[in-house]
């Protein structure tokens, strides 16, 4: 008898290019799972995108189509789901993922808004998934058995008559019990394609953030892989990657446990002998920053190391359940994860509006974080994600939340499944002012944003505000005078600016479904696809901005000479030091994507000599020589295999060179110099 086969799709937007770059781990572990615990019964298959799923379905016509779903691939889910059930009438469906609500009404609420979903698996997957599969297996199938005995199966929801039936929430016991999708053969398939390998070390969150999905009690108890699966699967991956430096590390508090440092040794011998992972990506703890500093000093500089303090206002994070790591441990946190190389690069990550912000608490946390010297300052919007209790009923009316909904950058596309052509648009709904802050003050910290993702993140112009702040002109301050003057900005720089701003401001919509409906219209589709809409208006016209690097470096200067002026600073030397520092600036960073030869220039100043303290010194103190220093601007054959693979990647994703200089580290591209 021919065993009934199960497809399980963690599905990506490929439309505008790969949106999800990444293995599908998740759906890896629930489908690895499932084939050790119920393979004498079922036969298994793991997809990405969509039209191998598509295609899939037609030939094997499945029992179980499983979608794993979130913000950025949910309607595709759903929408592949219909269409499946009008091919297969009797397949069932299952949906998993955190894209859930958390509260039992809402649940209810989405089920029925939903009936297409059969299944709802919700927390860990695995559990659930196996005993939906048995359930259906002993009833033969018959979904109308199985709902008619209303039995609660553990970590699932589903409609009986009309009422939920939601199982307890349970987590698996021992993790290592789950087969690694990796070392089982099941990703094989994916290093074909241009994907960057996920590796779980650890499993749960002990803090309870409002604004995330893992900061729910159940997910609380913190679950370790041992270590030598982990080597297992690393010297697996290196095996077979091609062409993708990059590993993230998908722990929600990677370096804050003992073992990690394993990882990390593991990750060094690694990188030693086969020079991979160039990059390591991983979200690092919040608590034990020694700790953590050990394990990214043995990695020396890979691990693109940073703390997310969404906010630095006592106020904002209790609004959200939030502590962030003391100051003095933040900033030797920062310190440290700079001083590893020249290359390494520091991060935090903010949220703009979230409950109880402002414009000033905004600013200040913006100004917290540039003054404790992180290099690249990550500012998101607040998104409400189903299933956090920022996004529940309470919050809203409390904090008189302002939401709007936008197409999702890069989740829109028209999908061949079989002869259907089906339009499909991911949606997110974000806060755009609040009791606390207007409209106009949103839009006025999104322009900042823009500003610090120009002029500050990835180090662009760090030795032009390190000899500032030798000089007692703060950085920020900075950034607050450039945001008060782009009246009198260049027309090509406004332009950009004002285009960023209609962006913000239009992009906006008041419902899911307006949203939907305004971005499927075929003439709107047809924008959408070129990219004249619907990007992420940040990324966009921050790399729009980077191709303006002249004129950007020439606003930062002619701003820089009315701040000396205006402070009694002013010199002829001194400004003339800064113009011709931008110009060191602009001739080892700019288009790095695509110009790679080797080149000489010649400055009155010795900036090779002051590189030795990176520019942290104060422009008064020094003369101009007496004869020209000429420097040669170069990259290294490894600068070079970065940068085209890098490239590679990149090129695939709708968000194109705004996500590359975003996700990448730019400090390992910027061009080496020394004496000619």
């Amino acid at each position: 008898m021919t065993k009934p086969h199960v497809i399980l799709a963690d599905l990506t937007h490929t439309a505008q290019g790969i949106s999800a770059l990444y293995f599908p781990l998740g759906a890896g572990f629930v489908a690895s799972y499932a084939q050790q615990e119920l393979g004498d019964s079922f036969t298994f298959d793991l997809f990405k995108f969509p039209e191998d799923t598509a295609a899939a379905i037609i030939e094997k016509k499945p029992a179980v189509i499983a979608f794993s779903t979130y913000a950025w691939n949910f309607r595709l889910a759903l929408k592949m789901a219909t269409w499946a059930k009008t091919i297969l009438p009797d397949v069932v469906v299952i949906f998993g993922g955190p894209n859930f609500p958390v509260v039992e009404d809402e649940k209810k609420a989405f089920m029925s808004e939903h009936p297409i979903v059969d299944f709802y698996i919700q927390n860990e997957g695995e559990i659930g998934f196996v005993k939906v599969l048995q359930a259906l297996k002993d009833h033969d199938f018959d979904l109308d058995n199985v709902r008619g005995t209303q039995t609660r199966i553990t970590n699932c929801c589903y409609l009986s008559d009309g009422e939920l039936i939601a199982g307890d929430v349970e987590r698996i016991l021992d993790v290592n019990d789950i087969p690694s999708p990796y070392l089982t053969g099941m990703f094989d398939k994916f290093f074909d394609a241009p994907l960057v390998p996920m590796l779980e070390t650890t499993r749960g969150c002990p803090f309870s953030c409002a604004f995330c999905a893992d900061g729910l009690k159940s997910k609380n108890r913190v679950v370790r892989f041992e270590t030598d699966r982990v080597r297992k699967e690393l010297n697996y991956i290196q095996a077979r990657i091609q062409n993708v430096d990059e590993l993230v590390i998908t722990d929600l508090n990677f370096g804050m446990y003992k073992q990690d440092r394993k990882t990390a040794e593991y990750l060094a011998d690694l990188q030693a002998d086969k020079k991979w992972p160039r990059i390591v990506k991983a979200s690092a703890g919040k608590n034990q920053p020694e700790r953590i500093i050990e394990t990214a000093s043995l990695l020396k500089g890979s691990w693109m190391i940073g703390s997310a303090v969404q906010s630095t206002d006592d106020e904002v994070l209790e609004n959200i359940n939030r502590s962030n790591i003391a100051t003095d441990a933040f900033r030797q946190f920062i310190d440290f994860a700079n001083s590893q190389s020249d290359g390494s690069l520091s991060y935090s990550e903010i949220i703009l509006a979230l409950p109880g912000d402002t414009r000033e608490k905004h600013l200040n946390s913006l100004r917290s974080g540039i003054e404790n010297n992180v290099n690249t300052l990550r500012m998101y919007q607040a998104m409400m994600l189903m299933g956090t209790s920022m996004a529940s009923q309470h919050t809203r009316v409390k904090f008189k939340l302002g939401t709007r909904f936008r197409v999702l950058p890069g989740g829109i596309g028209v999908y061949k499944f079989g002869d259907a052509e089906i339009p499909v648009v991911e949606t997110e709904e974000i806060i755009v002012s609040s009791k606390d802050m207007p409209f106009e003050d949103y839009v006025s910290c999104r322009v900042m944003n823009l500003l610090v993702e120009t002029y500050i993140n990835n180090d662009l112009f760090e030795e032009v505000f390190a000899s500032l702040e030798a000089m007692g002109i703060k950085t920020f301050d900075v950034l607050e005078r450039l945001h008060s003057d782009m009246g009198n900005f260049p027309p090509r720089v406004s332009r950009i600016i004002e285009s960023f701003v209609r962006e913000t401001v239009e992009d906006l919509y008041d419902t899911q479904q307006q949203a939907e409906s305004f971005a499927t219209r075929p003439e709107n589709m047809a924008k959408f696809m070129s990219g004249d809409l619907g990007g992420n208006e940040l990324l966009e016209h921050r790399a729009q901005l980077y191709l303006e690097l002249d004129e950007v470096a020439n606003i930062l200067c002619r701003t820089i000479h009315t701040i000396l002026a205006e402070s009694n600073l002013w010199q002829e030397e001194t400004a003339r030091y800064f113009e011709q520092l931008t110009a060191f600036v602009i001739h080892r960073k700019q288009h790095l994507h695509k110009d790679q030869a080797t080149s000489e220039k010649s400055f009155d100043f010795d900036f090779k000599a002051l590189s030795s303290n990176r520019f942290n010194v104060d422009p008064r103190e020094i003369s101009s020589k007496d004869t020209s220093v000429k420097i040669q601007f170069y990259h290294t054959m490894d600068q070079k295999d970065y940068i085209q693979n890098t490239m590679n990647l990149y090129q695939n994703h709708p968000g194109g060179i705004g996500r590359m200089i975003q996700r990448s580290n730019l400090k390992m591209m910027y061009r080496n110099f020394d004496y000619a």
